[in-house]
């Protein structure tokens, strides 16, 4: 797999598309932009694009056919008086089944894709092992980006059907949307109406662009390279070999994981957006300083966004909105108090939303009880809310403005968000089980002797250059959360002080990355999924 980071996208991929675009008239800079794509996909896939011409194909001719339907229905209901209501809604129905009809068919060609490609191992396994049969799955090539594009294709047609984009007639300009060499990997997954107007609009990029861009591609190069490709040396010995060790060693193992985890997806998405915006192109932001967040929904908000804004306004009020689910609302407000009236329907809602969340990340059931950890923890939130409101006001703690109760909020939050690294990372369900039991009763403390840290394949080194760079992390994302544009006054500074700083930045990376003797690559964690 090429990633982002390497000198062969930057040089041959990247660059090359990043110059031509730069010189090719307006007119044809989408053109360049689906060149390079494409160009990138097929060597990044190995040539497995079959998956991908496929889901353009479905969202190109369905996204047409229900726009036809939708212009044919307003047409037709032009032309009937509008005194005549009944023959006009007998229209709206007629053709309101006909969309419903294509773009159910469509979505569920899609969906199928990626559950053929990506859940075949997992289906045939489960059945196997509920009926002891022995079925042979179809091990079907996993197309690289497959959860990416498939969201986005999905969206493309669900905003069509619900008017708020129209349909494109050159499956081309759905091809680019679909592929683009900076999104179609590890996203992030954009609307149509957010990338793809403007990689059809062919924008001329600015030299403000290209700077601040390119300092955005160096800090993501160095969350990827100097910290979370040196903290899976530690991650990868304490979660392979689990059953030596318990207590400190354990929990650092998940603490480093998740800085890992963050480090490598957030670096990334540094990177993709820093190269868009060099191209003039502004991506979704994907990632908020999660760790400051005060509650499981407020983590969510600010990790891997885009995927919660796509769960929201595709699952969440695709149910909310079904008429099943109007009745089930209609029959609370009958029977519970006005608060758990609203938040039962709710609940209901947030099942799909979190079941889809952690089906969506891994074909296995840990992945599942991943994103139904995370439901339920938040569902026992809601439903004890009044209790925790009257205990605070009995306490009288003021939840909105104490800052030790802000604190504990925070911290809260970090230590379930760390549970559920844990799920994410072991191999099955029984070994998070397993390190978890340890992490609590295994208590060792000769994991602080020295010389110690060799045992997990990291020297002094690379341990202080994980400190250091953690460091300048957290002054970052501290500087960020209180509102400081970082880019923008390294940006305003004058030339005889700006140039050397982006120097320097550069040289860092290139001083401090892990790579070379004694480090192998590191692929993106999010690009398997």
């Amino acid at each position: 797999m090429i990633a982002y980071n390497t000198f062969s996208f930057f040089l041959l991929y990247f660059g090359g598309t990043f110059l031509l675009y730069s010189l090719s008239p307006k007119k044809i800079k989408w053109f360049v932009l689906l060149l390079g794509s494409f160009v990138f996909y097929f060597f990044t896939a190995k040539g497995h694009v079959i998956s991908l011409l496929i889901c353009i194909l479905i969202s190109w001719g369905a996204g047409l056919l229900i726009q036809l339907l939708g212009d044919t229905m307003q047409r037709k209901v032009k032309q009937v008086p509008k005194e005549e209501k009944g023959k006009r809604k007998k229209i709206r129905d007629r053709y309101g089944i006909y969309k419903r009809c294509v773009f159910t068919v469509a979505v569920v060609s899609i969906v199928s894709i990626l559950l053929v490609c990506k859940y075949d191992d997992f289906f045939v396994q489960t059945v196997n092992a509920i009926f002891s049969t022995h079925i042979k799955p179809l091990s079907v090539v996993h197309a690289v980006g497959l959860s990416f594009f498939v969201l986005e294709g999905i969206s493309y047609l669900a905003d069509i059907y619900f008017g708020r984009i129209e349909a494109k007639k050159n499956p081309l300009r759905i091809a680019l949307y679909l592929s683009f060499m900076l999104t179609v990997v590890e996203g992030p997954v954009a609307k149509y109406a957010q990338l793809g107007t403007q990689l059809n609009a062919g924008k001329a990029n600015t030299y403000e662009d290209v700077s601040k861009g390119f300092l955005r591609v160096i800090w993501g190069i160095f969350k990827k390279v100097v910290i979370a490709d040196r903290a899976v040396m530690l991650v990868n010995t304490v979660f392979d070999n689990h059953t030596e060790y318990g207590g400190f060693t354990v929990a650092a193992g998940i603490a480093f994981y998740t800085l890992q985890l963050y480090c490598e997806f957030s670096g990334v998405m540094d990177i993709v957006c820093g190269l868009g915006e060099m191209m003039g192109l502004q991506l979704p932001e994907n990632f908020a300083r999660p760790f400051f967040a005060k509650s499981i929904r407020d983590f969510w908000q600010r990790w891997h966004i885009t995927l919660g804004v796509w769960l929201r306004d595709y699952v969440f009020f695709g149910v909310s909105f079904s008429k099943g689910f109007r009745k089930i609302s209609a029959k609370t407000k009958n029977r519970f108090r006005p608060y758990y009236a609203t938040l039962i329907p709710t609940l209901i809602a947030l099942f799909f939303v979190w079941f889809t969340n952690g089906f969506w990340h891994g074909a296995g059931w840990k992945y599942i009880v991943y994103g139904l950890y995370y439901y339920v923890l938040m569902a026992l939130g809601m439903l004890l809310e009044p209790l925790f409101q009257k205990l605070s006001e009995k306490l009288k703690i003021d939840r909105q403005t104490s800052k030790p109760f802000a604190l504990f909020r925070q911290l809260r939050t970090f230590f379930i968000v760390l549970i559920g690294m844990l799920i994410f990372r072991a191999q099955d369900l029984k070994t998070a089980a397993q390190m978890f039991r340890s992490m609590i009763t295994k208590i060792d403390f000769s994991v602080f002797a020295a010389g110690h840290e060799a045992r997990f394949g990291m020297s002094l080194y690379d341990h202080g250059a994980i400190a250091v760079g953690f460091a300048v992390l957290l002054l970052v994302s501290i500087l960020r959360e209180k509102g400081v544009d970082v880019r923008g006054k390294i940006f305003a500074l004058p030339y005889y002080i700006k140039v050397p700083v982006y120097i320097a930045a550069l040289f860092i990376v290139i001083i401090f990355g892990a790579y070379g003797e004694g480090y192998g690559a590191v692929d993106m964690i999010y690009a398997n999924f």
